[in-house]
C-alpha cells in the first residue's frame, strides 16, 4: 500500500496541518462533500471530509466524551436526546452510555458519511446497533424547527461553520433549539478553537445569550484540530453547566466530574468572551 503526505485544507484556520506516511483507505464524492479515509503510523484511521479531518482513532474520545457528557451529566434524568450530524457514530456511542437515555435521534444530512464510517470505525459504530438509536437522513435544522418531540438535550457535532453547516452556528437555529427542548433542557455545539476563532465564538455565545436564559462554554485540547484549544458552547433552560447532578456511572477515559467542572472558562474569560474583548 502506497503512503504519502496529506495536507490539510481547512479553510477555517489560518495555518496547515500536514499527516506524513498515510495510505489512502477510501475516497468518494457524496452528494454534499468529499469523503476520505487515510490510515497514519500515530493517528490510525483518520475520517477526512472536503480535505479537512473530522476525527482520528487516536483522540476522538477528547472530543466526543466532551462533547456529550457535561451536558447529559448536567442533566438530572435524560430521556431523549438529539444529535445534529455526527454521522461518524461517535457523540451516540457516548450518548448510549447514559443508561437512563430511552431514545437517541441522529439527524445526519450525509448517508454516506454514516456508510464510511460504519465500515471504517469500528470503536464507534456501536450505537448504530442500539434499539435506543434512530437516524434519520435529513436537513438537521429542519428537523429542530419541527421536531416529532421535545428533547432533553440537543447535541450539535457539526463540521466548521462553512458551507452548509454555516446555518448550525445562526441565532435563528438558536432559537429554535431552544423551542424544541423541553422545560430544563440543554444545547451544545462545538464552537471552533478560542485560540484562532475567538471573534466566532464570542459571536456564537452572544447569539446563545439571545436564545436561552444561560449561556456558557468550556474547552479541551485537540491535537488535531487548528488551534488545538476547542471551544463547546452550552445554552440551557435553567439547569448551571458548571455543575454536573449526576456522577458519571461509565469508564471514561478522560471525562469525570472533576475535568467537567475545571473545563468551564474562568469567569474572567467569560467577560471578555461576552464583550468580545478577547485579544490573544
Amino acid at each position: 500500500m502506497s503512503r504519502y503526505d496529506f495536507k490539510e485544507h481547512d479553510p477555517f484556520a489560518p495555518i496547515v496541518y500536514t499527516y506524513p506516511n498515510t495510505a489512502l483507505l477510501h475516497r468518494e464524492t457524496s452528494k454534499y462533500q468529499e469523503i476520505q479515509i487515510r490510515q497514519h503510523p500515530h493517528f490510525g484511521r483518520m475520517l477526512i471530509l472536503d480535505d479537512v479531518v473530522q476525527l482520528t482513532e487516536r483522540d476522538e474520545f477528547f472530543y466526543h466524551e466532551m462533547l456529550v457528557h457535561p451536558v447529559l451529566n448536567t442533566h438530572p434524568d435524560p430521556k431523549h436526546v438529539l444529535i445534529i450530524g455526527g454521522g461518524d457514530g461517535g457523540s451516540m456511542r457516548e450518548t448510549l452510555r447514559h443508561k437512563g437515555v430511552e431514545s437517541v435521534t441522529l439527524a445526519e444530512i450525509d448517508e454516506r458519511v454514516v456508510a464510511v464510517s460504519r465500515e471504517y470505525f469500528p470503536t464507534l459504530r456501536s450505537g448504530f446497533e442500539d434499539p435506543r438509536a434512530e437516524v434519520v437522513f435529513t436537513d438537521g435544522i429542519k428537523h429542530v424547527q419541527n421536531p416529532p418531540r421535545k428533547y432533553d438535550a440537543i447535541i450539535v457535532d457539526s463540521t466548521d461553520p462553512v458551507g452548509p453547516a454555516e446555518n448550525l452556528f445562526a441565532g435563528d437555529f438558536y432559537k429554535a433549539a431552544a423551542e424544541a427542548l423541553t422545560e430544563n433542557g440543554l444545547f451544545v455545539t462545538q464552537s471552533e478553537s478560542l485560540m484562532f476563532h475567538a471573534e466566532f465564538v464570542t459571536e456564537v455565545h452572544n447569539r446563545l445569550k439571545a436564545a436561552f436564559p444561560i449561556a456558557d462554554c468550556y474547552a479541551q485540547s485537540i491535537a488535531t484540530y487548528a488551534g488545538n484549544w476547542w471551544t463547546f458552547s452550552v445554552g440551557s433552560k435553567q439547569l448551571n453547566p458548571r455543575t454536573p447532578q449526576r456522577r458519571p456511572r461509565m469508564a471514561t477515559r478522560l471525562y469525570s466530574a472533576e475535568v467537567h467542572r475545571k473545563a468551564f472558562l474562568a469567569k474572567s474569560i467569560m467577560k471578555k468572551l461576552a464583550a468580545g474583548t478577547i485579544d490573544w
